[in-house]
């Protein structure tokens, strides 16, 4: 069951399905925010060991950043008009996020232990290089996928849904900055 719902996510990752055709489940959607918040905080971990916050700040900058993710989406759905959408379209952004950051863990967990070895210098200007493009991409996919989940959710024309994706974006920062 689970590797079905991963695949049906995934089928959106790749814009081969819509949120229309996931599940509708709260409690799915419940499941779906604690596994983004703790792979969020995975990543804030990775993170640490180049940096120091601390753990109370790392749960604060978690829960934000759901709550964003949340009260962006609810926003955007009761404006068009389409808040019986919330659930789905919900699971299926948070779903389809966790999967790009799981994707990027390995990445993070490179740089962490990059950045606590004595590696030589070209070594470390490659992997630093390799570390951004891949950033790049991943950053660029999960906006793709986000604005590809919006078209749908708010059948709304592709650059309106863009636009969408950057002010989500631009929520999130917003969000986790003040903090």
């Amino acid at each position: 069951m689970w590797l079905r719902l991963i695949h049906q996510y995934w089928r959106v990752c790749v814009f081969k399905d819509t949120p229309a055709n996931t599940p509708y489940s709260s409690f799915l959607l419940v499941f779906v925010a604690a596994l983004f918040f703790l792979c969020v905080l995975l990543q804030w971990f990775f993170f640490n060991s180049m940096s120091q916050v601390n753990f109370n700040d790392i749960l604060i900058i978690g829960l934000i950043l759901v709550t964003s993710y949340v009260f962006y989406t609810i926003l955007l759905l009761f404006l068009f008009h389409k808040s019986a959408r919330m659930v789905q379209t919900l699971t299926c952004l948070l779903a389809c996020h966790t999967i790009v950051h799981a994707v990027a863990l390995p990445l993070l967990w490179m740089m962490s232990l990059l950045n606590v070895s004595n590696s030589p210098g070209l070594l470390s200007f490659v992997l630093g290089v390799f570390y951004l493009v891949l950033s790049l991409l991943l950053s660029v996919w999960q906006f793709m996928i986000t604005a590809h989940i919006y078209k749908h959710a708010l059948m709304i024309k592709t650059f309106a849904a863009f636009l969408a994706s950057l002010g989500l974006l631009g929520a999130n920062l917003l969000m986790v900055s003040f903090w």
